[in-house]
């Protein structure tokens, strides 16, 4: 007997530190790899692979009769660098509902560090992006992707939680605000070249900083992006003011351009730390004052060496910090987001309504093929019997039978998706399997990996009505 699954397995800033957590992450152009590597495990149907600054996660589909756990717990022991018994403890695991249930809030922003960011949105779409083409999903993740990004963009639109919740980026210049009651006579140093550094940057330019200096391992990717947002700076500020608030500096001269910065944003890809103890020794040597620092490290990895909070005159702030800084969630948000999932529990409920009428796909297909082997032999036989009927004829009588199959069609089909929409128990199968038996079709067909939608013979009974009228 086919068991199909899904399955997540993952970590999170929910559940797992940021020191632990940056072992689990995986860089973008090596995702294709792992993909491949995780799709070659018996039974592992599909696969895709979310790995962002916050969490890594693996959604798979699998036959149980076939995959093993201990697969991918030594795929992640040997990504990570961790002994089994530490996968276990350190990363979660869901199935099926409760999968879906979590990728919803990932993608509408519910699960996120902070509370209703839209940078994840694309981060979820990205994911599927690569699965797919690289072949590693399939109808099933597809299904669940696609549903939940959609809902996503509704609830993005129906609600106004876009402008009470923080990105990254933002949350850092808030932390900024806090600390300085204006920003507009600081120095800021924004190292990366990101969507992250661009949201950071229009974000101070909102909040009034007009001296912002962006920096990079590859210099013309700091050029072009500062040449962006001088453009688009000149568009939003009115006549009189400077026309050049975004600035461009020597990465290899990284020292002397931290010397001169209040505050700093990191948000770059690298693998290692870019901000050590020798690179703040190098900068104390030519910094002309002794005024408090603020370090906002957007990366996972991250980008800046944590031994530097230590360090008299400098406070660093990671992922994790940010998110304990900002923590409080005003009640219009707190509305919304209890708005948000009781439509999200919806939604999750009819994906496993949808998931669980796979389990009828074998037999809507049979009932479908019979319906078109008996319309196929009518006509045929018509046409024999009767050879003056002409072409539109023809038609006509080939609408008409196919609009009586299709209303024969209607109960079978809806019993075959209500036994299959009962939880998977013994008793649930066995009573599919009786009725399927009684109509006449194959019991012994499990397969529900046809890449004929459970829904086939909906789009025919959408056409009932149209049928008749002809």
């Amino acid at each position: 007997m086919v068991l199909l699954k899904i399955l997540l397995y993952g970590v999170s800033h929910k559940t797992t530190p940021i020191e632990i957590r940056e072992h689990y992450t995986i860089e973008e152009n090596k995702i294709p790899e792992q993909l491949a590597k995780v799709l070659s495990f018996p039974g592992v149907k599909e696969a895709v692979i979310l790995s962002t600054c916050n969490r890594t996660e693996y959604y798979l589909y699998i036959d149980q009769n076939e995959f093993m756990h201990g697969d991918m717990l030594r795929y992640l022991s040997n990504h990570t660098g961790y002994e089994i018994a530490e996968v276990i403890s350190t990363s979660y695991g869901k199935s099926n509902l409760d999968a879906a249930k979590h990728l919803f809030n990932v993608a509408t922003g519910l699960d996120s560090l902070i509370i209703g960011e839209t940078q994840i949105l694309s981060q979820v779409k990205q994911a599927l992006a690569i699965a797919i083409e690289q072949r590693t999903s399939g109808p099933i993740l597809n299904s669940l992707f696609h549903k939940s990004i959609s809902f996503s963009k509704k609830m993005h639109t129906k609600t106004n939680l876009d402008q009470l919740s923080y990105n990254p980026g933002s949350a850092a210049v808030k932390l900024f605000k806090e600390e300085w009651e204006s920003i507009s006579d600081k120095r800021f140093l924004l190292i990366g070249s990101g969507k992250m550094i661009r949201l950071a940057a229009k974000t101070l330019f909102h909040q009034g900083a007009t001296h912002i200096t962006l920096i990079g391992r590859n210099e013309q990717k700091v050029n072009d992006l500062a040449h962006e947002m001088n453009v688009w700076a000149k568009k939003k500020h009115h006549t009189g003011m400077l026309s050049r608030f975004f600035f461009t500096a020597d990465f290899n001269h990284l020292p002397m351009s931290l010397a001169v910065a209040d505050g700093v944003i990191v948000a770059t890809k690298a693998q290692r730390y870019l901000v050590t103890e020798k690179t703040i020794e190098e900068m104390a040597t030519i910094r002309l004052t002794k005024k408090k620092q603020l370090f906002m490290d957007l990366a996972v990895p991250r980008n800046i060496e944590p031994s530097l909070q230590y360090i008299e005159g400098i406070q660093v702030f990671d992922m994790d910090q940010i998110s304990f800084r900002l923590d409080e969630i005003d009640l219009d948000k707190d509305k919304i987001v209890k708005r948000i999932t009781s439509d999200l529990l919806e939604e999750v409920i009819a994906f496993d309504q949808w998931y669980q009428e796979r389990q009828a796909v074998p037999y809507l297909n049979e009932l479908h093929d019979q319906a078109i082997e008996i319309k196929e032999k009518t006509l045929s036989s018509l046409e024999r019997k009767l050879p003056d009927l002409t072409d539109h004829q023809m038609v006509l009588i080939d609408k008409h039978i196919q609009s009586i199959i299709n209303q024969m069609k209607r109960k079978p089909i809806e019993s075959l998706k209500d036994l299959a929409r009962k939880k998977s128990s013994r008793d649930s199968k066995k009573d599919l399997k009786f009725f399927a038996k009684a109509l006449g079709f194959s019991v012994e067909s499990e397969n529900t990996e046809d890449t004929t939608e459970v829904l086939i013979a909906e789009s025919e009974e959408n056409n009932v009505e149209n049928n008749k009228t002809i």
